[in-house]
């Protein structure tokens, strides 16, 4: 049996519109089947996105299924097929996305020959019957630290980091460092995004476009999200957290890092603001129980908040203001 050189791990949940397009472009590859695998999770989806995975896997004996009893999210699932995958290195892969042809070999003999820990790479945006070129994070010339890569990077490269699909990680280096993703709702791929690219020490970022997005608007990103108070809370709070924690580990000789690093954990707690208005007055009072119940876990948010906003997040918090400006 041939080593597995590579998992491709791709959890699903109400995607049988999609599933079987994302399936067919792990299968137009140029390496034989018994040199990757491919792990779908089904995060107890509802739909028929289970038996379209279970045909496929009549006809590809490389596919791994995986059950959920219950809904566990996005991360959890990313979770439970990297503790089963086998391959020297792992591609996270979302299920109403594709993959273009052809590319496994080209991925695997460079992550191979330079030895990286990470291969960064670029994306097609598919909307509409359209596949259109997405703006790349720029190229390195040669293998680098993922710090030194970072420290290239301005404002907006930072927001296009942030996504998991778009690199391809060895399995051991995220075992080295215990680099999982966060069990949350939403938010999961920017701190384990800021964590794996601050750990590599092999890295290259190149121009070709491997991956195909797909603009889906009944995704949680393509729909107006309109957030319960748990959702809001994780969103804003433990993510923003979790992202703030990183943080604090990049060395301060790297203190653009640092900075764009806090940053992002900023923005992310500041959304509760913008959101809160889109609920009924049922829920904000919830979500302000959910604050006060967690004031000692929430104590970073005075780092990240400017005085005024804090003050006013004190008031709100204790019912003493009606909204936090």
């Amino acid at each position: 049996m041939a080593d597995i050189r590579l998992s491709i791990i791709i959890p699903f949940y109400n995607v049988e519109q999609y599933i079987a397009q994302c399936l067919d472009s792990v299968y137009r590859q140029d390496i034989p089947e018994d040199e990757y695998e491919v792990i779908c999770v089904n995060d107890a989806s509802p739909d028929h996105s289970r038996d379209i995975v279970l045909e496929y896997q009549k006809r590809h004996p490389n596919l791994i299924l995986v059950e959920h009893e219950a809904n566990k999210k996005l991360g959890a699932a990313r979770n439970t097929g990297r503790k089963i995958a086998r391959g020297k290195y792992i591609w996270n892969v979302d299920s109403d996305d594709m993959i273009v042809p052809n590319c496994l070999k080209t991925i695997v003999t460079l992550c191979d020959e330079k030895q990286l820990d990470v291969l960064e790479f670029g994306r097609f945006r598919f909307w509409d019957g359209k596949c259109e070129e997405m703006l790349n994070v720029r190229p390195t010339e040669k293998v680098m630290s993922g710090l030194d890569y970072l420290e290239r990077l301005d404002g907006n490269d930072m927001s296009m980091i942030c996504v998991v699909w778009r690199r391809v990680m060895r399995r051991a280096f995220l075992d080295e460092n215990q680099i999982y993703s966060p069990e949350i709702n939403m938010g999961e791929d920017v701190p384990f995004s800021f964590k794996v690219l601050m750990s590599a020490k092999r890295l290259m970022s190149i121009p070709d476009r491997f991956y195909l997005y797909r603009v889906n608007p009944d995704s949680l990103t393509g729909r107006q999200w309109m957030p319960k108070p748990q959702t809001l809370y994780e969103k804003c709070f433990v993510d923003s957290r979790l992202i703030f924690d990183v943080a604090t580990e990049v060395p301060q000789e790297y203190a653009k890092v640092r900075r764009a690093y806090t940053e992002a954990a900023r923005y992310t707690l500041n959304q509760y603001v913008a959101y809160l208005p889109k609920m009924t007055e049922e829920e904000q009072k919830d979500f302000r129980r959910l604050c006060r119940h967690n004031v000692f876990p929430n104590r970073f948010v005075r780092q990240l908040l400017s005085r005024k906003r804090y003050i006013n997040y004190l008031l709100w918090m204790f019912g003493i203001k009606t909204f936090p400006e």
